[in-house]
């Protein structure tokens, strides 16, 4: 009867065990009064701090940030485990060069820590301030906290070097990051606002420099960087010299060990202020005057509308009498990798041989680039004139794959460019589009062309600008014999490559949407005549002044007949032209030609008026 009694006690046991055992062995709590962590150019500092829930004692614990042990960061941190950490105060002080920034924060609490991993820290509110020669800056920082922060990881790239010839793939150090409303007030600087910031995903890994190395080489040389600003005649010493070279290499290495991942800011807000311009009396007097930019959102990574890149959204800006909004502006596809292994490239190159660089090698990689939603009002140029209101629907250029930094295909749009038409003395251009009834230009343009390797031609799919209720003209080519000389960072064989190519075939269109009814009538006026007079004598000249020119060929008849027919009655002209020769037409035929009438003899041309 004992045995069901037995079997209880043993699983209880066991359980009991398995419960101790799961718990950090002789867990303590303990407080550190006047806690200071020195990590270079960084000090930590905490009047009192309260640790729970640790399997070190008070000193064990403090040896986890004492370099003396002979371990190295990644281990004693690798260390670090407490159920809480809590402080109600806690400092980061930064120096770098004449200045300082101090960031404290309130009531600061770290939860879950376990192996150097940090599994939340919340802190309601902070504050921020600088001091130095950069001049001073104040701010308030309100609720905080991010999640998933391995310092282990986070020491290793700090204090450790990538293992010659190993490529260590990236390791998330920060899980996620929220931080709350902050305002800097910076004095006679201006002052910045951010309503809400949000990161995940930093990800790093070791470089062929540890990390805190750069951040201090680069502390170190800030006030020499701020003198070589200040004189950019002063000589550096060759030892300087190579100096620079190997922090550049250093912080180069940094754009392929970061990755920054996703994130975004809301709620931007600056104040500016602009000094004024000495040459302009009025300016002077006025002093300065402010610049307010708000934008509703930053965002990059997978944060942004094509999930990679950096997008600027609700953009508003005014100053100066003058004020405008931009509903978007982003960048995907950009990168720096290119520049970046060639600027590495070449500064390990001895300094007599940076004479011969090749600078389009320094090109980045473009991508796409987009501006949506331009609107400006600015004040009249002359005293008596209308407030100038300029605006943009979108403008959009997208660069696709790069030889030696040039595209091997481009696509530009320039949609609804509206400008005012500002009439000056120096511009009679402007006089007679306003006498014909222009006020404004509503302008779109379109640029679509690409080079196809495997054929050796670039076709220019398509070209066309336009004006809205005036006039469009499309165009459309295929040039053959382009061959990849023609991106070869040798200018000479980049040239040649360029005059050898072929033209093959033209196709044209130019359609009228009243631009020619109001250049008629305003030359009418001019002259005093009807403007179906004028009308009928620019359709003789067509005709009479293209047959003169072009000669008899059927090319030249079937040109003139469509030209003449387009001036007697504007609506659509299109021109199609094709090389007779299956080669296309070259710069060498067209050398040789005498006659500019000979040239109708070796294309094919149909012309058609509508």
């Amino acid at each position: 009867m004992t045995a069901p009694r037995s079997r209880f006690t043993l699983r209880a046991a066991i359980a009991l065990s398995a419960l101790v055992l799961a718990q950090p062995a002789l867990a303590a709590d303990f407080q550190i009064d006047n806690l200071r962590i020195e990590f270079g150019p960084l000090v930590v500092t905490a009047p009192q701090a309260a640790v729970k829930g640790s399997p070190l004692d008070r000193e064990a614990f403090l040896a986890l940030f004492n370099a003396s042990s002979g371990e190295s960061a990644a281990q004693r941190m690798g260390r670090l485990t407490a159920a809480e950490i809590t402080a109600p105060q806690l400092s980061y002080e930064l120096t770098f060069g004449s200045d300082k920034q101090i960031t404290t924060y309130r009531d600061i609490r770290f939860s879950n820590i376990r192996d150097g991993k940090i599994g939340r820290a919340e802190a309601p509110s902070g504050t921020f301030k600088a001091v130095g020669g950069s001049g001073p800056m104040n701010g308030t920082i309100a609720q905080s906290s991010f999640e998933d922060f391995d310092l282990r990881q986070t020491a290793r790239i700090f204090t450790e070097k990538a293992e010659a010839g190993a490529d260590a793939p990236m390791t998330v150090l920060l899980g996620r990051l929220d931080q709350g409303a902050q305002a800097f007030d910076m004095g006679p600087r201006g002052k910045i606002a951010v309503g809400r910031t949000s990161a995940r995903a930093l990800a790093a890994k070791p470089g062929p420099t540890p990390l805190g190395e750069v951040v201090a080489q680069l502390l170190s040389e800030a006030d020499k960087l701020d003198t070589s600003i200040a004189d950019p005649k002063a000589e550096m010493s060759p030892a300087e010299k190579e100096a620079s070279k190997r922090l550049g290499l250093s912080i180069l290495s940094l754009f392929e060990t970061v990755d920054y991942g996703s994130g975004e800011m809301r709620d931007i807000a600056m104040t500016l202020p602009v000094p004024p311009d000495a040459t302009k009396p009025n300016q002077k007097a006025a002093g300065p005057q402010n610049v307010d930019l708000k934008m509703a959102r930053i965002a990059y990574g997978e944060d942004t509308p094509a999930k990679s890149g950096v997008a600027i959204e609700g953009m508003q800006f005014s100053g100066a009498g003058a004020k405008g909004t931009i509903d978007s502006i982003s960048s995907s596809g950009f990168s720096f990798g290119s520049m970046l292994k060639a600027l590495q490239e070449d500064l390990t190159k001895p300094e007599a041989e940076l004479t011969d660089i090749d600078w389009r090698r320094y090109v980045p990689t473009i991508g796409t680039i987009r501006l949506a939603g331009l609107s400006v009002d600015a004040p009249p140029v002359l005293p008596t004139g209308q407030p100038i209101k300029i605006s943009l629907g979108t403008f959009e250029l997208t660069a696709g794959e790069q030889l030696n930094g040039i595209p091997t295909s481009l696509a530009l749009t320039i949609d609804k460019l509206v400008t005012p038409i500002t009439e000056g003395s120096g511009n009679p251009a402007a006089r007679d589009m306003i006498a014909m009834g222009i006020r404004s230009l509503d302008l779109s343009a379109k640029l679509d062309l690409a080079w196809e390797a495997a054929r050796n031609e670039l076709a220019i799919r398509q070209i066309s600008i336009g004006g809205a209720n005036l006039a469009r003209l499309e165009a459309s080519a295929t040039l053959g014999n382009v061959t990849k000389d023609l991106f070869s960072s040798d200018t000479a064989l980049a040239q040649v490559a360029a005059l050898g190519a072929t033209a093959r075939g033209l196709n044209a269109k130019l359609e009228n949407f009243g631009l020619v009814e109001k250049l008629i009538a305003n030359e009418a006026r001019k002259a005093g005549r009807k403007p179906e007079e004028m009308r009928q004598q620019y359709a003789m000249i067509a005709s009479l002044g293209l047959s003169a020119i072009l000669g008899p060929s059927d090319a030249a008849k079937a040109l003139t007949a469509a030209v003449s027919r387009f001036a007697a009655k504007p609506g659509t002209l299109t021109v199609e032209a094709s090389a007779k020769s299956a080669s296309g037409l070259g710069l060498a035929d067209v050398i040789t030609i005498t006659d500019p009438t000979e040239i109708l003899e070796k294309i094919d041309v149909k012309a058609t008026a509508q």
